[in-house]
Parts: structure tokens; C-alpha cells; sequence
């Protein structure tokens, strides 16, 4: 325990203790508090530090490499990973409550591990496989990653296992690909009781590489990429009962990733192109939209906003999964799907706007406005309608507002009564 926190400590016993009143107690955990800021720029540049010492050190040695015995490479291979090693070995022990130290001792145990690998296979001229050495150094980096509790050497993980997954087509892959993704995952999910800006870049960068990963399991199922995309934004919206810094991070990405999906499907040439729908895909769409159901219907007493949201995104997505796996790709179905997704769309943005005038919450209600209004410059612009179809979209979406419009000012006027008696 670090000073600031026993310090913090023990003004929280004073106040248990009546030494000092609930004021001063304010005062002195805001003068003590630690400065996560001032931690986080710290943590940024001993890593920007760490890594271009290496790089300088690399290039170097890269100068006078060709002059250098054999013996020696071989050793210089190596020397950088044993010194990183040993700067892991001393945190561990003297320096672990500091999150520069072990960011910047596990950035350079991975860049060491990446170089030595590289190197040895040059002097001994072994085999090359690129795919095959980026999955090596991934693997070998993981452990620091739990060791040392580091998120800077996460990215390059997951960077390792999505290149190996891009380029090394083997079977079974997918599973492989799964299993090395949750090894990463379930970092960030053990540190989820961590407040801090740290926690939050690994959530936001793991929705990312989970983006990555499902669009690479789509096309090694070769299963249909926006059905399996809307399914995986879906999920993330769905999620509910997740500690703080989680839920920001999976209600944005969902609700954004969702909204642009599910405008895409408003337009009749994406009902054109059925994809594949192999067992794989199938599968991995069932997995994904059973896990966003349960998490929908666990939110329904908590938040029934986020659970009709969910319900008409999961409803959008069981209309693909049927549309690929009949392959509808023929008239009318094309032109029918096309008006259900506008409908759905519609609804969700009606649904934002009354929810946010009730709770008068102006970031709803924004984002319900938003949705319906570029609904409406979709519509206006698209091509593939002729006048007549887009003039009664525009006399549908007119009625839904003015529908929506009276249905708030009913809800005022009763509002207004209750509050007159």
C-alpha cells in the first residue's frame, strides 16, 4: 500500500473515530487523493521512453550487425530479454504499486520477446512463417500481461492473434481464434474493479478488437458479415448488470454500431445480397443472439428503454438470419424486409424521443431525433424507390411524428391536471 492510500486510510478512521468532522475529512482525501492524471501522462511516457530507447538500441545494433560473430548476435539476441526479465523481476518485488513501472517493464519484456525470436531466426536462418512468429511473441507476451497487470502490451496481443487469425488459415482456427481472444478478455474483466482511465482504454480497446475478431470469424465461417456485425452490436448493447466503466463503453459502441447497421438495412439493395450461411455462422449468429436475448431480458424491470431497444435490434437480427438462411433474394420478400427495417428503425427513433421527453433527458430525445430525421434524408435520397413508394414512406414517417407529438402533449396536460389537484 502506497502512501496516499494509507494516508487516505486513516482520514476515513479519524472520521469513523469523530477526531475530525465530515468536512474536514472532504478536505484532506481531496488535498491527499492521488492524481490519476499526472499517473496516466507518467505511465504514457515511460512507455513512449521505454520503447524508443529500444528502438535506438535495435537500430544500432542493426548497424554494425553483419560485423558482429556469431556468438556474440546470439547473445545480444538474448541480452535485451534477460534485462527486461530482470526490470519485471524488480517491480514485481519494489515497484509494483506503480503503474509506470510495470507498464514500461512489460512493453519491453514484449519488445524483447519479439526481437529475440526475430533475431535468433535470422543468425540460425530458420523457417520463416510470419504468421506463425507473430503468434509465437503474442503467446509469450500474455503472461506479462498478467503478471505485471499491464495494458499497454494488450494491444499488441491482440494485434498478434488477429494478424495470425488474417493470414493462417487452418482448421479449426475459429476456435482457436475464440479461445486466444477470451485469454485476453478475461484480463480486463478480472481488473473490473479498477476506477480508473486505464480500465476504460482496455474495455475500449477490447470491443474494438472484438469487432476485428468477429468480422474475421465471419469470413473464416464464410457466413454473412453484416448479419454477424449487427448480431455482435447487439450483444454489446444488450449487456446490462456489468460493473461502471463497462457499461459506458458497451452502450455506446452498441448503440452506435447498431443505429449505422441498422440503417444500412433500410435501403432495398442490401436485402440483394443474401452472403453465405454456413453451420459455422450459423452457430456463432445463434451463440451471439442467444447471449443478447438473455442479457435483454435480464434488463427488462431495470431499464424497459434498453430493453425494447434490444428486443427490436434482436428482432432486426432474426429477420436477416431468416432472410440469409431462406435465401430470400427475390422479389417481394427484398422490397418486404426493406419496409420492416424502416419500421424498425422508425420505432426505435419514436421510442428514444418519447422515452426522453417523459424523463425529460435531452440526450435521449437527441438521439431519437437524430435517428428519425436521418431516416428521413435517407429516404429522400434513395434511388432505388420510385416517388410514389418514397411519398408514402415520408406520409408514414409525418404520421408517426405527429402521433409521437400528440401522445407528449396528452402526457403534459395529464401531468399538468395531477399536478392542479
Amino acid at each position: 500500500m502506497n502512501k496516499e492510500k494509507w494516508l487516505l486510510k486513516e482520514i476515513g478512521l479519524w472520521e469513523q473515530e469523530t477526531l475530525i468532522n465530515a468536512e474536514t475529512a472532504d478536505m484532506l482525501k481531496g488535498r491527499y487523493a492521488p492524481k490519476k492524471n499526472i499517473s496516466l501522462l507518467i505511465a504514457l511516457f515511460s512507455i513512449i521512453g521505454s520503447l524508443l530507447i529500444g528502438a535506438g538500441v535495435i537500430l544500432i545494433l542493426a548497424r554494425n550487425w553483419y560485423f558482429l560473430p556469431l556468438f556474440l548476435r546470439v547473445a545480444l539476441a538474448f541480452l535485451p530479454l534477460l534485462v527486461s526479465q530482470g526490470l519485471a523481476v524488480y517491480v514485481v518485488k519494489r515497484k509494483y504499486d506503480s503503474p509506470a513501472w510495470r507498464e514500461s517493464a512489460a512493453i519491453l519484456v514484449t519488445a524483447s520477446v519479439f526481437a529475440a525470436v526475430a533475431i535468433v531466426g535470422q543468425v540460425f536462418h530458420l523457417p520463416s512463417d510470419y504468421a506463425v512468429y507473430v503468434l509465437t511473441c503474442g503467446l509469450l507476451s500474455l503472461p506479462m500481461i498478467y503478471i505485471l497487470s499491464a495494458a499497454a502490451p494488450l494491444i499488441v496481443y491482440y494485434w498478434a492473434i488477429m494478424s495470425w487469425a488474417v493470414l493462417e488459415q487452418v482448421a479449426g482456427g475459429e476456435i482457436i481464434l475464440i479461445v486466444l481472444f477470451a485469454a485476453g478478455a478475461a484480463f480486463v474483466f478480472i481488473n473490473k474493479k479498477q476506477e480508473s482511465a486505464r480500465l476504460s482504454y482496455m474495455i475500449w480497446l477490447t470491443l474494438a478488437a472484438g469487432f476485428a475478431a468477429v468480422l474475421i470469424l465471419g469470413i473464416m465461417l464464410d457466413s454473412s458479415l453484416l448479419l454477424i456485425v449487427l448480431c455482435y452490436f447487439a450483444l454489446l448493447f444488450s449487456v446490462a448488470g456489468l460493473p461502471g466503466p463497462f457499461e459506458t463503453p458497451f452502450k455506446a459502441v452498441g448503440l452506435i454500431g447498431c443505429l449505422i447497421t441498422a440503417s444500412v438495412l433500410t435501403y432495398e439493395r442490401m436485402w440483394w445480397y443474401v452472403g453465405y450461411a454456413g453451420a459455422g455462422g450459423f452457430l456463432l449468429v445463434g451463440g451471439l443472439l442467444a447471449a443478447a436475448l438473455f442479457f435483454a431480458v435480464r434488463s427488462l424491470k431495470r431499464d424497459r428503454l434498453k430493453f425494447s431497444f434490444s428486443a427490436a435490434l434482436i428482432f432486426l437480427c432474426v429477420l436477416r438470419f431468416i432472410w440469409v438462411a431462406a435465401g430470400l433474394d427475390f422479389r417481394p420478400y427484398d422490397f418486404i424486409f426493406m419496409i420492416l427495417a424502416n419500421l424498425i428503425l422508425l420505432s426505435v427513433g419514436a421510442g428514444f424521443i418519447v422515452h426522453g421527453v417523459k424523463h425529460t433527458s435531452l440526450f435521449t430525445t437527441n438521439i431519437g431525433m437524430i435517428t428519425v430525421c436521418a431516416l428521413v434524408v435517407m429516404r429522400f435520397f434513395d434511388s432505388g424507390m420510385d416517388f410514389l413508394w418514397r411519398g408514402i414512406v415520408f406520409l408514414a414517417l409525418g404520421a408517426a411524428f405527429l402521433t409521437v407529438n400528440l401522445k407528449i402533449l396528452r402526457g403534459k396536460k395529464r401531468l399538468k391536471a395531477e399536478v392542479e389537484l
